[in-house]
């Protein structure tokens, strides 16, 4: 299997942490939306992802009842669109959503190997397979940029010989990442990646699958207008994919350092909870039993703003704050942010970020934070 960078020169360059600014995000949500309202009427069950309308309200992906729900701007429900299916906008299983270019909510069906693009009245506008008349690896992480630009990551696939000498049950993936238009055809085949890491499971029926390690290593890609940036599964850097110029790779200043066992054991909590409750004491009783990588990976996930700027994300998943620092696309560092909750960031706009959190009482929350950028 070629790596991505075999035979491909790379630009390198260091990451200018000076002059940066720190943008605030407040502590107090604008808007903040439990997924039961307190009538005692469910509002969404699981938010596997949303973007927010023009007229404030929002389309939330909800992964339990395949659904999409309208909100309008007090974060009412307004309706309630699709269901689970084979037909025309009906989905088997909600991966990932994000906003796909004005308001549009790209929303991707794992099990049905479909895309489906979603209007602001929460009906699906058109669905398409993605890729698209094509034997590619099937995606699993989306990106889309401000104007519509559609990446994605495949599916993690074991590497030969990459076990873990800790623990056999812990094994090195790859990945493959590719740039698609608007139809999901293949456009750019940027190749393989290191991936990260995974644990091999066996299901309480005896089913064998795997998860992602807990604060294990794991690539990460966010699509730009003009170019695809992927986040190291294993260092500290980025790497900027240009259709027209060699890839760019950035250093970014983060201080790498082992994890607490208390990191650890909330990373174990937040994979738990993206499985059925059926399955969720086996699932956590294996995966605590494999020891804590030696480090923390440096970057958790990335996202790219309305302006087009890269937000790398440099806490892990369950940490109690999300820290974020903010760089162009030419590699330059330009701030900081901290978000004050332990979110899941959906989409971050000019002045707000839109995400989901779990509170004390394993209730989901779905929030809108105001950013003030300095």
């Amino acid at each position: 299997m070629r790596s991505m960078l075999a035979g491909v020169m790379l630009v390198i360059a260091v990451a200018d942490a000076s002059a940066q600014a720190t943008w605030v995000v407040e502590q107090t949500p604008q808007l903040d939306i439990a997924a039961m309202s307190k009538e005692g009427t469910v509002v969404f069950s699981y938010a596997a992802g949303g973007m927010r309308l023009a007229n404030g309200g929002l389309l939330i992906a909800d992964r339990s009842e395949n659904t999409i729900r309208v909100l309008d701007a007090t974060g009412k429900l307004v309706r309630s669109v699709g269901r689970t299916g084979e037909g025309p906008g009906e989905f088997q299983s909600m991966l990932w959503a994000g906003r796909c270019r004005g308001d549009s909510l790209l929303v991707w069906d794992l099990r049905r190997r479909q895309a489906t693009m979603v209007g602001a009245s929460g009906a699906a506008a058109r669905q398409f397979a993605v890729p698209k008349g094509d034997t590619a690896q099937s995606p699993y992480q989306f990106s889309c940029s401000p104007g519509g630009k559609i990446a994605y990551r495949s599916a993690p696939r074991p590497v030969r010989g990459a076990v873990n000498q800790q623990n056999p049950n812990i094994v090195g993936v790859s990945a493959a990442v590719y740039a698609v238009d608007a139809d999901g055809a293949i456009i750019q085949r940027l190749g393989e990646i290191a991936a990260g890491e995974v644990v091999a499971m066996v299901s309480p029926g005896g089913g064998r699958g795997a998860v992602p390690r807990p604060l294990g290593r794991s690539a990460s890609i966010a699509a730009l207008d003009d170019a695809v940036v992927i986040g190291s599964a294993d260092s500290a850097f980025v790497t900027v994919w240009r259709a027209d110029a060699q890839p760019a790779r950035h250093s970014l200043p983060i201080v790498l350092r082992a994890p607490t066992q208390r990191e650890f054991d909330e990373a174990v909590q937040v994979l738990a909870s993206m499985v059925p409750a059926s399955m969720r004491q086996t699932m956590t009783q294996q995966i605590a039993a494999i020891p804590p990588p030696e480090r923390l990976p440096p970057i958790s996930a990335l996202f790219v703003d309305s302006d087009g700027l890269i937000w790398i994300q440099t806490t892990p998943a369950g940490a109690k704050t999300v820290d974020f620092l903010i760089m162009r696309g030419d590699g330059r560092v330009v701030a900081t942010a901290q978000v004050p909750v332990g979110m899941t960031v959906f989409e971050i706009g000019r002045d707000y970020l839109l995400g989901s959190f779990t509170d004390a009482a394993d209730e989901m929350h779905v929030a809108v934070y105001r950013l003030r950028r300095q």
